[in-house]
């Protein structure tokens, strides 16, 4: 059974007394009152698969934040994930407050400990060859590349899925996330971040253009691919891709 820690729980809506009576009679859930920033949080490491936390970084200071990073990482299991979503660089909601009582921080803060503490665990040693998919401005691989005296490879998104076609074993999977923009032009602020950052996105209309073209891909492989994989693999992926053009052509994707 996988195992799985939300951190600031119910932050800002009900307290813990009133989750635990609500949601007590659940008995594979167990409800702790703790400091996160406290050594006694006793988590056993490589122990969770699933770390999760919701709008909790932002009450924390910079060095809390470094600390429980480097923690979170060493609580996960190989494979584990982290799950981190916060409001970056303001405060969140929509109501201006008298006194802000969070510390929001750069987005690039989060990449920078998240990218120091995963890359950690690699175990890379000189010599070896890493290949980061989709690096955007190569902030990882130079990192990489400076402590670790690693060979690193980063490319952006030209033939993707046909590189990950040859590169999959039977039964393996693709993870990606993604940003997307609604239609019509940006909010002048929102282009001005999309500038900022490099992106070029687009809105999900584009998107459903872009699955029809890597669909035709596969579908033009069909037998290879299923003599890869299987029967099942195949449909479940351009069921899933069809499904996905439906939505797009309503603009829900």
């Amino acid at each position: 059974m996988s195992k799985v820690v939300e951190l600031g729980k119910w932050v800002g809506h009900f307290s813990l007394p009133k989750n635990e009576f609500l949601n007590g009679h659940f008995n594979n859930v167990t409800f702790m009152c703790a400091d996160v920033t406290s050594p006694n949080l006793d988590i056993s490491p490589d122990s969770v698969d699933l770390i999760f936390s919701n709008c909790l970084l932002m009450h924390l200071l910079d060095k809390e934040v470094e600390n429980l990073a480097e923690r979170m990482v060493k609580w996960l299991t190989v494979g584990g994930f982290l799950f981190i979503r916060e409001s970056s660089s303001h405060q969140p909601g929509d109501s201006q407050w008298k006194k802000n009582p969070t510390h929001p921080h750069e987005p690039r803060f989060y990449t920078r400990e998240t990218t120091k503490e995963f890359v950690s665990k690699l175990e890379l040693k000189p010599g070896h060859k890493v290949v980061d998919v989709g690096c955007g401005i190569s902030g990882t691989e130079f990192y990489m590349a400076e402590h670790f005296d690693v060979e690193v490879v980063g490319f952006g998104l030209t033939a993707l899925f046909g590189s990950f076609f040859k590169w999959l074993k039977p039964g393996g999977k693709v993870l990606i996330t993604d940003y997307c923009k609604s239609s019509g032009p940006p909010s002048p602020e929102f282009e001005a971040y999309i500038r900022q950052r490099g992106y070029e996105l687009h809105d999900v209309e584009a998107y459903g253009q872009f699955i029809q073209k890597e669909m035709g891909v596969v579908e033009k492989e069909k037998e290879k691919f299923i003599s890869d994989f299987s029967k099942e693999d195949y449909n479940n992926i351009v069921g899933g891709w069809k499904s996905k053009l439906v939505r797009s052509s309503m603009g829900e994707q």
